[in-house]
């Protein structure tokens, strides 16, 4: 015991803790200066970590240093172990001021250490309340028959904010998966990756409406700001801008960088009315629906002629049945649907569902992605957050082999609309045909975590699989496909990785006799039956195959990209080689 009350009493003589607890402090100091001059002046990595080693390393070799030399007043000289009055008169005073400057080192760095912290707490709140999710409003009206214009309001609220460059705004599949919602604002912020939420009723009686708002914060649960607006049904359009600008000051205590949006007209109510009643039901898939979509449209433009919004409504509505539905003729449907969006255009050249309705046009009629994308690209100069827009330009850019492009579009949207299961699913493609197999294995598990029974899923996790050998566990994944057709093309793939060949050229047969032939050229590529390949190839591209479009997102055949082959057929298909 009195050794060791013996070696501390030495360590406290010789100023070795003095000089530890000055050295991390100073050490950390350094640390701390050296971590922000790197980050201004864009250092290389390594820089920093020789820094922090370089501190480390220094420590032992302080107190070795101070166990063996001592300060006296004559200078430093080597500790020979005896002490005369005058030195330990001196180390007294030396130690004292030692003490003071280390107590007011230590002040300064905790003081900063705190102050860091809740700086960057208020950042991150600030970070925090910017990300904001529209609920949809629910309808109020006593007959509860103004559902339409509730969602109709809420999508139109959605998009006046998404136009301010310093909110990040949830996109709409996502914000809609909370429609009658519980309250528990807590767990919607903590799904979707908000701070703030916008909810609030819709009251409509004739021609009056009353709107009202609740912006809380979600993870307090506190309302930020509430209001009621009671206006004519022909002011809509101006509410609108109201509330989302109201939104805007109470989030940012300024308006940043929302333009001055120009005077908003006054609409027409019985137009406005049909409009949103056709748009909702446009987002209900059926011919039934469709073609009522198209009656209300019609009652919107005869109503107000002067709106543009009801003509793309009813091109989309007549593409959906020419092309999708098969229930209109789709050389007819694509000539109304072109002679209406050039309409829209002429009165309102700022609408982005016009140009995305027109890329659409013109990849299907004459495959003109480079105009395609143009419009796509210019629907989202109106409104960058887009989410139709971003998933057509990211579908163009996959199927011309531009991956990495692809899954910045599909980024984008996921990063704003965290439940779209459908963008995850288009950016696992890509980042497989990319080869970034654990990227495709991560978004493709995303999809089957939020919407297990969707079809296709547990297909492209099958490729992602097997791209890592992993044959067992792709029999596993398979058998939990949904769709028929997916779950035979798997199958097939399966049999070939596991070198039953007979098998997989039976399924092979089986797709060529339901005219897949794409899907089974697929398959004798996986078996490495390359002339099989290029015939069946030949066969889609004759009887023109509108699989064959996406040839450069097939893992199964991207070791044959360098084939001149290939590039006849992608020649013939229309993608650049």
């Amino acid at each position: 015991m009195e050794s060791q009350v013996s070696f501390f009493q030495k360590l406290k003589q010789r100023n070795v803790i003095r000089v530890a607890i000055g050295y991390v402090v100073v050490g950390w100091a350094l640390v701390e200066a050296a971590e922000l001059l790197l980050e201004a002046f864009s250092g290389p990595d390594w820089a920093m970590r020789a820094i922090v080693l370089s501190v480390a390393g220094g420590l032992p070799i302080a107190l070795i240093v101070s166990w063996m030399f001592e300060l006296t007043p004559e200078g430093i000289r080597r500790e020979d172990g005896v002490d005369t009055s005058e030195e330990v008169r001196f180390k007294a005073r030396t130690g004292r001021k030692t003490d003071l400057i280390i107590m007011g080192a230590l002040t300064l760095v905790v003081s900063y250490f705190v102050l860091e912290k809740i700086w960057q707490s208020d950042v991150v709140r600030g970070e925090q309340l910017r990300a904001i999710a529209v609920l949809p409003f629910a309808d109020m009206s006593a007959r509860r028959d103004q559902e339409y214009f509730a969602e109709g309001l809420t999508v139109e609220l959605l998009n006046l904010l998404s136009r301010n460059t310093d909110l990040r705004v949830t996109g709409r599949t996502s914000a809609f998966q909370f429609k009658d919602h519980a309250g528990d604002f807590r767990t919607i912020g903590k799904t979707l990756g908000v701070g703030t939420i916008l909810e609030g009723t819709v009251r409509a009686v004739d021609n009056n409406i009353r709107i009202s708002t609740n912006l809380i914060d979600a993870d307090r649960g506190q309302t930020l700001w509430s209001a009621n607006f009671d206006r004519q049904l022909t002011n809509i359009l101006q509410v609108q801008d109201e509330i989302a600008r109201a939104v805007v000051k109470e989030l940012e205590g300024q308006l940043l960088d929302i333009a001055e949006e120009p005077e908003q007209r006054e609409v027409v109510a019985e137009a406005y009315r049909a409009f949103q009643q056709g748009n909702y039901l446009q987002g209900l898939v059926s011919v039934q629906n469709q073609e009522q979509a198209i009656d209300y449209f019609n009652e919107a433009r005869a109503a107000d002629p002067g709106y543009a919004e009801p003509l793309v409504g009813l091109a989309n509505a007549n593409l959906m049945l020419g092309l999708n539905l098969a229930s209109l003729d789709p050389e007819l449907a694509i000539s109304q649907a072109t002679a209406w969006i050039d309409e829209a255009l002429t009165l309102d050249d700022e609408l982005p569902d016009a140009y995305v309705a027109r890329a659409l046009i013109r990849q299907v009629v004459s495959q003109d992605y480079a105009g395609a994308e143009i419009d796509l690209k210019r629907a989202l100069d109106i409104y960058p957050n887009h989410t139709t827009a971003l998933r057509r330009l990211g579908t163009i850019y996959g199927r011309f082999g531009r991956y990495d492009e692809a899954m910045g579009s599909f980024q984008r949207i996921v990063d704003r609309d965290p439940l779209n299961h459908l963008s995850y699913s288009n950016y696992s493609l890509n980042a497989l045909a990319a080869g970034q197999v654990s990227l495709a294995e991560e978004m493709i598990r995303k999809v089957i975590e939020f919407k297990p029974d969707s079809g296709f899923a547990h297909y492209q996790l099958t490729k992602v699989l097997l791209a890592q050998d992993k044959v067992a566990e792709a029999r596993e994944a398979i058998e939990n496909e949904t769709s028929p057709i997916w779950q035979t093309i798997g199958n097939g793939m399966i049999a070939c990785a596991a070198g039953e060949t007979e098998e997989a050229y039976a399924v092979a047969q089986e797709l060529i006799a339901q005219r897949e032939v794409f899907n089974a050229a697929e398959i004798y590529g996986l078996c490495g039956d390359t002339e099989m390949v290029f015939e069946l190839l030949d066969q889609a591209a004759e009887a023109r195959d509108p699989a064959l479009i996406e040839m450069k997102l097939s893992w199964q055949l991207a070791y044959l990209r360098d084939d001149p082959r290939w590039h006849a057929v992608l020649k013939k298909v229309g993608l650049p080689v």
